[in-house]
Formats: C-alpha cells, sequence, structure tokens
C-alpha cells in the first residue's frame, strides 16, 4: 500500500483549475457553457465543480464521464494524485457535484 500523499491547496487549485476547463472543453456538447464552481467540497471531501441548473438532457452517463475526464486531467497536471482517488457524482437539486475524491490518506495542506 502506498504511504501518504501531500499536496498544497494552492499547488492543486492552480492546476486543477486548467484542468477542468480543458475537461469541460471534452464534453461541451453536453455541458455547454456550464454555470460552475471549483474548488474543494466538504466531506467526503472531493475535488471538482459544482455545476448549477444542469439541463435536463444531462444523463448519468455523461456526468460520470465528465468526472473521469476531470480526475484524468488533474492527474496529469498533479503527479501527485496521478492514479489516486475514485471519481464520482452527486445530483442533488437540478446542481450536479462532478469530481473526485482523494483517497483518505491523501494530506491536503494550506
Amino acid at each position: 500500500m502506498a504511504g501518504p500523499v501531500s499536496i498544497s491547496v494552492k499547488q492543486l487549485t492552480t492546476a486543477a483549475k486548467g484542468s477542468v476547463a480543458k475537461a469541460l472543453d471534452q464534453n461541451k456538447a453536453k455541458f455547454a457553457n456550464p454555470d460552475f464552481i471549483f474548488g474543494f467540497l466538504p466531506p467526503p471531501w472531493i475535488l471538482g465543480i459544482v455545476i448549477r441548473n444542469v439541463d435536463e438532457n444531462v444523463t448519468l452517463a455523461d456526468a460520470e464521464k465528465l468526472a473521469t475526464d476531470v480526475q484524468a486531467a488533474v492527474s496529469d497536471s498533479v503527479p501527485t494524485l496521478s492514479g489516486v482517488g475514485k471519481a464520482g457524482i452527486i445530483f442533488v437539486g437540478g446542481h450536479v457535484t462532478i469530481g473526485f475524491a482523494p483517497p483518505p490518506e491523501t494530506v491536503i495542506q494550506e
């Protein structure tokens, strides 16, 4: 089993913003001009985006693909996170949270 992974919030945020933009561009057919925010979402500490008022034609498969693309793009930008975590989505009240949860042994520092 791998040891703990440590990464700074500043490094992760800088790399991930561009990665999220890349993932959204790859999925613009389903997520055209989304109203979204980027960041860390409280437990289970998902790193990703919240898209507000998602188009009603977006499917679970569309959202899962975007989550996988976000994780892959962030992993490419932040080698420390390469191959760790699990992509996922949460649909709640017309909004969708898309991203991935780093593994429990990941330490995120300010």
